[in-house]
């Protein structure tokens, strides 16, 4: 593993981020709490994206927009997009920025609100359109920080991509021994489903002294993770990870879009995704972000 890419949010504003630190002018607070959610260390995520918000149809299409061209203008001010008009679209606003940006980068709405990278899978993106690469990577990520519990948690982000490069036996990192979920897709792609979870073994194993038909519901579990109660999510649960991807000497996970038989017949009929994120979770965050394994 790499080393370690970190930034402390009490050296910026005493620990909320705002247009009133650095940036062309001074902006009133953005009205969601997700906005104001502290940073800590990378490749940790604080997973509070809303669902509603994320596949919310105009969002969606913003986001779509968006990918095809560079994100900023002159002076790192953001293009005009719709989602500067509503608290959800800001809040969707700003996971892909801390995404797809590096986490010294610092971007601006119109009305001089800082938005601050924080992972850096398309750091580019600043000067042009997004490739496809980099859409799935900036995807995957959006993904993993979606929470239909509404129970924000820290989430341990894990791939092939440099930005998820860490050494796992140092602390913080150590602290989490829960494999959770593999997402994958592509986010700026039309159509109904757009991205794929899928769980990996560690999961049943963890959920199971909860409740003893939480492995049987172990589908719906996940998805209620990225969907919440939406009846249009365009996540799919595609089953175990041992069974749609393949790893590498690393365990880094290519995966397909087809349950059991994916990695034979999917590259017959579909791409196959190298651009994976896994997390990993604190044993005493499986029930918050899980809630419902416990009411079974």
């Amino acid at each position: 593993m790499g080393s370690i890419r970190s930034v402390a949010v009490g050296l910026v504003c005493a620990g909320v981020f705002t247009a009133g630190c650095v940036g062309p002018s001074d902006g009133a607070p953005v009205e969601t709490a997700e906005l104001s959610m502290q940073r800590g260390v990378v490749p940790i995520g604080a997973n509070g994206l809303k669902p509603s918000d994320f596949w919310a149809t105009e969002n969606r299409a913003a986001l779509r927009a968006l990918g095809g061209a560079a994100l900023v203008a002159a002076g790192d001010v953001l293009v005009a997009t719709p989602l500067l008009a509503t608290a959800g679209g800001r809040s969707v606003l700003d996971y892909l920025v801390r995404c797809a940006l590096p986490l010294e980068h610092v971007v601006y709405a119109p009305d001089g609100e800082a938005y601050h990278g924080e992972f850096g899978f398309a750091s580019a993106w600043t000067g042009r359109a997004l490739d496809t690469s980099e859409q799935r990577w900036v995807s995957a990520c959006m993904f993993q920080h979606l929470n239909g519990s509404g129970e924000h948690v820290d989430i341990l982000l894990d791939g092939r991509h440099p930005a998820l490069e860490f050494p796992p036996d140092e602390s913080p990192f150590s602290e989490f021994t829960v494999a959770d979920a593999t997402t994958y897709g592509n986010a700026f792609l039309p159509g109904a489903i757009v991205g794929f979870t899928c769980s990996n073994p560690d999961l049943a194993a963890a959920l199971s002294p909860l409740s003893s038909s939480c492995p049987l519901d172990l589908g719906l579990l996940v998805l209620e993770r990225s969907c919440g109660v939406l009846p249009t999510c365009g996540m799919a649960f595609v089953g175990p990870c041992d069974l749609v991807c393949s790893k590498d000497a690393a365990g880094d996970q290519t995966c397909h879009t087809l349950p059991l038989a994916g990695p034979l017949l999917a590259p017959l009929l579909g791409p196959a995704y190298s651009e994976t994120i896994r997390t990993e979770l604190r044993d005493s965050d499986l029930l918050p972000l899980y809630p419902g394994c416990g009411l079974l």
